[in-house]
């Protein structure tokens, strides 16, 4: 069994090594324990988990966000996870990602989710690049566009800025007056319903937003120059996460020559960690099944873990 376990979404996959088939795929909220705690954690993993059937499982590897960052958190993540598999190996979501886009070869991942974080591995040793958290960091991903556009619909309102739809788009996602909406945003500091409306800004850059726009156009800066930083050390570059559903900066960031793969197929890289041996061919296989399966999911799950505009999942390859 595989999981990965982000700020936004868990996914578990249990896996037939013999076989080579995904047998059951589980989907649930974060479960990021430094964000929503140790608990609400704990109850994602296990949701996600029992859809998957990964009770059957006879070894596991969770990639989870959080671990690494530092001592204290790592520890409370492995004890986490121990109540749920004991004998399970516990490593950073970043580095699921790595192994997924770039199995065991020299290269760098940048991974703009929920929150963003990097990952270069050089001579066979990996490098952590980014993942400041979202008040220093998080450039580039969903948290980090809300954020901005929420601050620039600040200008608007007060006479500063170019007329954009983004006031209206705040007080109509968060379903309050929009001083009320930014002011509970901010007490409440929920990094995952925040992030949620980057969707909302996407939507609005698409249809000529000029803020909105900028906002997205900013995002790709960032991806730009996070990818051309891992380029330096060799080797592919990869992106993966939840802000590349945007078409913009697939657009934006087209001409690179990176490869780009979307949140969840980032658990592929808890099976590679778990020891099996797969050529970049193979993973590719798993990685559109693995769509496939996902899309089969109810509409209202995908809405709610993946931040996913329904009406154009497939509109496009």
């Amino acid at each position: 069994m595989a999981v990965d376990g982000g700020a936004t979404k868990t996914v578990a996959l249990l896996f037939d090594e013999k076989n080579f088939k995904i047998k059951g795929i589980g989907l649930a909220g974060s479960s990021n324990f430094t964000i929503i705690g140790v608990s609400k954690a704990e109850e994602n993993l296990r949701k996600a988990i029992k859809e998957a059937e990964g009770d059957k499982a006879d070894k596991a590897v969770f990639c989870l966000a959080g671990i690494g960052d530092s001592a204290e958190d790592t520890k409370r993540g492995e004890e986490m996870v121990r109540r749920i598999f004991p004998n399970a190996q516990v490593y950073n979501d970043g580095v699921g990602a790595y192994r997924a886009t770039n199995l065991f070869e020299d290269g760098g991942v940048f991974a703009p989710g929920t929150g963003s974080v990097a990952f270069y591995q050089k001579n066979g040793e990996l490098h952590r690049v980014g993942g400041w958290s979202w008040i220093f960091g998080d450039e580039g991903s969903a948290s980090w566009i809300a954020k901005t556009a929420i601050t620039y619909a600040t200008r608007v309102v007060d006479g500063i800025e170019e007329k954009s739809e983004l006031p209206h788009a705040v007080e109509e996602y968060f379903k309050l007056p929009f001083r009320e909406a930014v002011i509970k945003l901010s007490k409440e500091q929920d990094k995952r319903f925040i992030a949620s409306f980057a969707v909302i800004v996407d939507e609005l850059a698409q249809k000529g937003d000029p803020l909105a726009l900028r906002v997205m156009k900013e995002a790709s800066e960032y991806i730009t120059k996070m990818i051309n930083r891992l380029k330096k050390e060799g080797g592919r570059v990869s992106v993966i996460g939840g802000v590349m559903n945007s078409r913009i900066i697939r657009y934006e960031i087209s001409s690179l020559g990176v490869s780009i793969f979307y949140s969840y197929q980032a658990v592929i890289g808890g099976l590679i960690l778990a020891g099996v041996k797969m050529r970049f061919e193979e993973r590719d296989i798993l990685a559109k099944e693995l769509t496939q399966m996902v899309y089969n999911l109810p509409e209202e799950e995908l809405k709610n873990y993946l931040f996913i505009n329904i009406k154009s999942k497939y509109s496009e390859t």
